[in-house]
C-alpha cells in the first residue's frame, strides 16, 4: 500500500542486537583526566575551579588556534573569545567548522534555566556541519577533506548497559558527554572530539541547511521511527524548529499528519511540509473534533506547554504522547492521570538519538529529501542570530555561515588587498 520507500524505511531502522560494546570497554579519555561527578560538583559550590585545561585554554589571539563565541557569566552577553586547543589525541579529529546551527536549549544552558551546573565560559554549540582537518594515529573512518557532521554528544563510556545495547545517548557513566560545557561547542572556527561521535554527512544534503538535522532533526526522528504506525494518524504540536521537521519525517514515514498550532498563519506552510491537517488549539472547536470524534495514534510534542491535559484526551486509547520540548525544570508537566491509567495510553520523552539513529537520520533525509527550514547570518552576526533565537523568532532555526565568513579570513583579503595595491 505504501511503495518501496516504506519497505526500506523500515529495513532500514531496524536496530542489529549488539554483544559488544559500541566503544573500548575502558573509561573514556574524560573520565579519566576527571574525578567523580559528585566531587567536581562539590568543587563548583565551593566556588573553587577544577582543571579543564583539556578542553583548551583561553588566551590571547596572537596565541589562539581557534576562535569563538561564548559567555562568561549566565545570561550574559555573547563575547568573543579565543582558545588554544590541546595536542590531538589518538582516536580524535580536529575539524573546521563550516557551519553551525543555534540550538533554543543552548539559551536554557548559558540562562542556566537547567541548574546552575555549568563551567564559564560556555562556548554553545551542538548542530555542527564541518571539514576534517586531521586525524589522530588510530582514526580510520576520516582522512583531511571529508565533510561532516557533529551532534549533541561527543563521547560515551562504552561499558554501561546502555552503551552495551547501543542507546549511548543514555549513557549512565560518562561525566561530560555533551558536546559543549565544560568543551567548547560550534559557535567557533575549529573543534576536536573523538572520531566515535563524527558522521558523514550525504552530499545531497546542502551544508548550509544541514546543521539542525544534528539536534532538531534527530531529536523528533528517533521517537517518531520508534512509534511509527504508517497510515495512522500523527498529531505534531508547534511548528517550529522541531515540529517542521517532525511534520516532514512523519508523512515521509506514511502517517496522516495533523499540524497543531496556537497561531493560523502556520496552516499553509504545515500542509506545504506535508501535513493533512491543520488544527489552531486556540479554536474550540478544532480541539473538541480531535479530542472525540477525531481522535490520534501519536501526539509528539515540541512545545512549552506545563498543561498537556486537552492534547492528551487527542489520543486514542493505547496511543502514544511524545514528550520532546524541554522547559524549565521548575515547571512540571500536568496530565489526567485516569486518563492516562483507564485507557492505557503511553507518556514518554525522547533525547536526541544514538550514533545509530543519527546515522539512519542523515540516511533518511538523504534519501527522501527531508530538509531544514533555516535563516542564515554571518560569523559577525551570532549575537543577532543569537538574539532572534532567543525571542523565539527564528524561522525555523538560525544558521552561521562560519568558515566563510569569519574575521581572520576577511583580516587576510583586506592585507592582501593592501600588499597588491602597494
Amino acid at each position: 500500500m505504501f511503495g518501496g520507500s516504506f519497505i526500506f524505511f523500515f529495513l532500514m531502522i531496524r536496530r542489529p542486537p549488539r554483544s559488544t560494546p559500541l566503544y573500548s570497554s575502558a573509561a573514556s579519555d574524560v573520565y579519566k583526566r576527571q574525578v567523580s561527578t559528585q566531587s567536581t560538583w562539590g568543587l563548583r559550590e565551593l566556588g573553587m575551579k577544577a582543571d579543564f585545561s583539556y578542553r583548551g585554554v583561553v588566551c590571547p589571539k596572537t596565541e589562539s588556534n581557534v576562535a569563538c563565541w561564548g559567555a562568561e557569566v549566565a545570561k550574559g552577553e555573547l563575547k568573543r573569545m579565543y582558545f588554544k586547543l590541546p595536542a590531538l589525541q589518538e582516536d580524535e579529529v580536529r575539524i573546521k567548522v563550516l557551519y553551525t546551527g543555534l540550538c533554543h536549549s543552548d539559551c536554557f544552558k548559558l540562562d542556566e534555566e537547567w541548574g546552575k551546573n555549568v563551567t564559564w565560559p560556555v562556548v554553545p554549540g551542538h548542530e555542527i556541519v564541518a571539514e576534517i582537518e586531521k586525524v589522530g594515529s588510530n582514526v580510520k573512518k576520516f582522512k583531511p577533506g571529508d565533510q561532516v557532521a557533529v551532534g549533541v554528544f561527543r563521547d560515551c563510556c562504552g561499558d554501561c548497559e546502555f552503551c552495551h545495547t547501543g542507546d549511548d545517548q543514555l549513557c549512565s557513566a560518562s561525566i561530560y558527554k555533551w558536546t559543549y560545557d565544560p568543551y567548547l561547542g560550534g559557535y567557533s572556527t575549529h573543534m576536536q572530539l573523538k572520531s566515535g561521535f563524527v558522521f558523514h554527512l550525504p552530499k545531497s544534503i546542502p551544508q548550509s541547511k544541514a546543521a539542525p538535522i544534528l539536534c532538531a532533526g534527530a531529536t523528533v526522528f528517533s521517537p517518531l521511527k520508534r512509534w511509527c504506525k504508517p497510515g495512522g494518524r500523527c498529531g505534531v504540536v508547534g511548528i517550529g524548529g522541531l515540529g517542521h521537521m517532525a511534520i516532514q519525517f512523519a508523512n515521509k514515514m506514511g502517517m496522516k499528519v495533523v499540524a497543531i498550532s496556537t497561531s493560523m498563519s502556520k496552516e499553509k506552510e504545515a500542509m506545504e511540509l506535508g501535513a493533512k491537517e491543520f488544527v489552531c488549539s486556540k479554536n474550540e472547536e478544532d480541539m473538541k473534533r480531535i479530542c472525540t470524534k477525531d481522535k490520534l495514534d501519536l501526539l509528539l510534542n515540541t512545545a512549552f506547554i506545563p498543561d498537556v491535559t486537552n492534547y492528551m484526551y487527542a489520543i486514542k486509547a493505547g496511543g502514544v504522547f511524545i514528550q520532546t520540548a524541554l522547559p524549565e525544570v521548575t515547571k512540571p508537566t500536568i496530565f489526567n492521570n485516569l486518563d492516562l491509567v483507564a485507557n492505557q495510553k503511553i507518556f514518554t520523552g525522547s533525547i536526541v538519538g544514538s550514533r545509530l539513529e543519527v546515522e539512519q537520520c542523515l540516511d533518511f533525509c538523504d534519501k527522501f529529501g527531508v530538509c531544514p527550514i533555516v535563516e542564515n547570518y554571518k560569523w559577525a552576526e551570532f549575537p543577532k542570530a543569537y538574539a532572534r533565537l532567543h525571542s523565539g523568532q527564528a524561522r525555523y532555526r538560525c544558521v552561521v555561515d562560519v568558515a566563510s565568513t569569519w574575521d581572520n579570513l576577511q583580516n587576510l583579503f583586506t592585507s592582501t588587498l593592501k600588499f597588491f595595491i602597494k
